[in-house]
């Protein structure tokens, strides 16, 4: 964490997260009654878990489908660390920050074993994914390969971490 809460997570501050977790503009007041105590104390812990950057953001969740983002591939990338022409070894965090910023782009993870970059990338057809595969992507000197799987169906997308801990010790 960046900054630093004044105490250990409690049960209360558990609960008061996965309230959060699960309706973001639950009123202070319905958190104060489901946790059992007053409003005050239940907006000083929210503060607090904001500050110490426990919760980093509040969002609405966008149907994909319903956005016009229906086609859904994760793809695979090995990276060339040293690019023909450039002195410099390629930094990964720098490949990952850069990519980050393309508005298909949902996710971008470091990765060890045989690839260093998953991407979760959400289009509006084939033809819109296979333009930033092979127009874009494929387009980017540090590319080495890819590897691209688009899926059929989904069964569980979140932000949440669930089953969080009652209690930290």
């Amino acid at each position: 964490m960046t900054g630093n809460l004044p105490k250990e997570l409690d049960k209360t501050d558990m609960k008061i997260l996965e309230l959060l977790q699960v309706n973001c503009k639950m009123s202070i007041a319905k958190i104060a009654k489901e946790v059992g105590k007053g409003i005050s104390a239940v907006h000083s812990r929210i503060k607090a878990l904001e500050s110490a950057e426990v919760i980093t953001q509040y969002t609405a969740v966008l149907d994909p489908a319903k956005m016009g983002r229906s086609v859904l591939a994760i793809i695979l990338i090995t990276i060339r660390y040293r690019i023909p022409g450039k002195e410099d070894v390629l930094s990964q965090r720098e490949f990952c920050r850069e990519i980050a910023h393309h508005p298909l782009v949902q996710d971008v993870h470091v990765l060890s074993g045989e690839f260093d970059v998953l991407l979760k990338v959400r289009a509006r057809s084939i033809d819109e994914m296979n333009g930033f595969i092979v127009d874009f992507l494929r387009g980017i000197p540090a590319v080495d390969k890819t590897l691209t799987m688009f899926t059929m169906d989904s069964y569980l997308e979140t932000l949440e971490l669930r089953d969080l801990p009652r209690w930290t010790t």
